[in-house]
Parts: C-alpha cells; sequence; structure tokens
C-alpha cells in the first residue's frame, strides 16, 4: 500500500514539471499582451485628445498637440511618452494644407502618434518591438 503512495507522489511532481513552463509562459505572454493592448490604446487616446484639442483652440500648434498627447500618453504605465512621436497639422478633407485666407472648404486639426513598444521578454519567433501609429481628425469650427 505505502509503495503505492510513493509512486503517486513522483507522478505528481513530474506533472507540475512539465505543466509549470508552459503555465509560466501562457501567464506572462498574457500579461505582455495585455500590456501592449494598454499601450496602443493609450496611443490612441493621445491622437484623440490632441487633435480635440486642437480643434478648439483658436491659435493652434504643433508644441501644445505635442504636450496635450504626452500628458495622456503619461496617464499608462510603462509607457514612456518622450519616445512617441507626434505629428501636427491642418489640412481639408482631401489633405491639402490649410490657409488662413479660405473659409469655403472645412478645415480639420490632424494629429498623428507613432510609439515604438518594447516588450519585456524577447520572445522567441516574435518581434521585441512594435511600431503603434494613429491618427485622429476633428473638424476646426474657429
Amino acid at each position: 500500500m505505502r509503495r503505492g503512495l510513493h509512486g503517486d507522489l513522483g507522478q505528481s511532481i513530474v506533472e507540475v514539471a512539465l505543466a509549470l513552463p508552459i503555465l509560466s509562459f501562457t501567464l506572462l505572454g498574457g500579461a505582455e499582451m495585455a500590456r501592449a493592448f494598454g499601450a496602443q490604446i493609450a496611443v490612441e487616446n493621445a491622437a484623440r485628445v490632441a487633435a480635440e484639442a486642437e480643434a478648439l483652440a483658436a491659435v493652434p500648434s504643433s508644441t501644445e498637440a505635442t504636450s496635450r498627447a504626452q500628458s495622456e500618453l503619461n496617464q499608462t504605465p510603462g509607457v514612456t511618452a518622450t519616445n512617441a512621436t507626434v505629428t501636427f497639422s491642418e489640412v481639408t478633407s482631401g489633405g491639402a494644407s490649410c490657409t488662413t485666407s479660405t473659409s469655403t472648404t472645412p478645415c480639420y486639426a490632424k494629429v498623428r502618434v507613432q510609439y515604438t513598444y518594447s516588450t519585456l521578454i524577447a520572445w522567441p519567433g516574435l518581434p521585441h518591438t512594435f511600431a503603434f501609429d494613429r491618427t485622429a481628425w476633428y473638424r476646426r469650427y474657429l
């Protein structure tokens, strides 16, 4: 009878030894995906917040758009806002640059936020960095 218990104990240790690496990789991979998803949402929100602010600003500026986008990015843990590239422009719906003298075509505040996300772990077979790129357009009414 005792002999069977020792065999079961050894079997349990082997099962745990085989399952633990799989469980660890699954948990770490899930956490890494959650971090990447959070960074992607932060980039999207940063573009939207900056474009909306510049659409409502009396005098829109690239520095103000960058400041607002970085402020939004800083709210997400693990995202370094200074690594983001923020591009602001005023364009028409066709993509041409707006001039202050033309009031017949609507003008849009366009903000593009680019961020390079780096994983914590170098996963085999996967890239270590991902480029997140989001653009938001808001119509200017001023």
